[in-house]
């Protein structure tokens, strides 16, 4: 599965191909992730770095969700495993959601607000945030 799509990820498929890309394929990529999300959700996990350099997409059939190293079950926060109460923030911040910047607990909400960001980059072909630092600065602003 993985082989199939080892030319790289989403956000390398509209650095390439951007222009050439019709809306029909980008809404059905779209769509593909929207399933892949909610197929980790339905079995009560959170991802928790979701972003487009872990989407393996070719703008064809398919879109592959990767990289859950970072998953967790949804009904048990991280905090409650660890002797460390300290909360960390994991994933690439401009897409890492508001709430979870505020010291909430990641949440499937959490992992919808990356799914926002990344329809955002398909409908403009532009990485989120792309005009400033991605820094403290943009953590206050987000």
């Amino acid at each position: 599965m993985v082989m199939e799509l080892k030319n790289g990820s989403l956000r390398q498929h509209l650095n390439n191909n951007f222009i050439s890309l019709g809306w029909e394929q980008k809404l059905w990529s779209l769509y593909c992730i929207a399933l892949g999300l909610r197929d980790i959700h339905s079995k009560g996990l959170i991802h928790q770095n979701f972003h487009c350099g872990n989407i393996l997409s070719d703008f064809g059939q398919d879109a592959f969700i990767t990289d859950l190293g970072l998953c967790h079950p949804a009904n048990v926060q991280p905090s409650q495993n660890t002797q460390n109460s300290n909360k960390k923030i994991y994933g690439v911040l401009p897409y890492v959601a508001p709430e979870v910047l505020r010291e909430k607990e990641y949440t499937q909400k959490s992992d919808i607000y990356g799914f926002g960001i990344i329809a955002y980059e398909i409908y403009t072909g532009f990485p989120p945030y792309y005009y400033i630092a991605h820094d403290e600065f943009l953590a206050m602003k987000i």
